[in-house]
């Protein structure tokens, strides 16, 4: 005997109490699961933000152990900012820590070039253009240098490209000889350059 001749001999009003029945064991089944659904969930975003703790926990580890430049309350937030009362010494500022950098790291500069650049909310944005010279392992730690340092900059863009060897007896691109073009950013508190 199955349920739809069960159903058939069944009055209409009886039939509807059945329905109901039915559906009411299923809405109880459905909230018996509801929470092992939600508890699982639970147990997914909590082993995802576990993850991403330790990620961070790991970089703070790493920076305490490392001694670099750290920024705290009690440091003074406009050390994020290049200095100069004008624009033409925060740009003057700004050139001089890029070139340091540059011979800080051996790399070799041809030409620095501001760019056009904005103000908005009484931040000024500077921005160069550095073409230089040098090997790949010269320009990585002239990039961590100038992303890792104080005042803050950033690289925005570049290129590079291998330069042809002078002598015909040479290999005609050497990784150490290497022609990049970089755009730097980064702001000042002063007025609009």
């Amino acid at each position: 005997m199955s349920i739809g001749t069960t159903m058939s001999g069944l009055s209409p009003l009886a039939r509807k109490g059945g329905l109901v029945v039915l559906a009411g064991i299923g809405l109880a089944v459905l909230l018996a699961v509801l929470p092992f659904l939600w508890l699982g969930g639970l147990k997914q975003q909590a082993a995802a933000d576990k993850t991403q703790y330790d990620l961070i926990a790991a970089r703070a580890e790493r920076l305490a152990e490392s001694g670099g430049v750290r920024l705290t309350e009690a440091d003074e937030p406009a050390r994020l900012f290049l200095p100069g009362e004008t624009a033409g010494t925060t740009l003057a500022a700004f050139q001089s820590a890029v070139n340091a950098a540059a011979l800080r790291n051996g790399l070799t500069v041809m030409r620095m070039t501001p760019l056009p650049t904005e103000a908005a909310d009484g931040l000024s944005a500077y921005r160069l253009s550095v073409d230089a010279t040098g090997s790949i392992e010269q320009l990585r730690s002239f990039l961590a240098d100038m992303e890792s340092g104080l005042p803050l900059v950033s690289v925005t863009g570049f290129e590079i490209k291998p330069q042809l060897a002078g002598s015909p007896g040479e290999q005609p691109y050497p990784s150490e000889a290497l022609a990049m073009s970089l755009r730097l950013a980064a702001y000042g508190l002063g007025p609009t350059p």
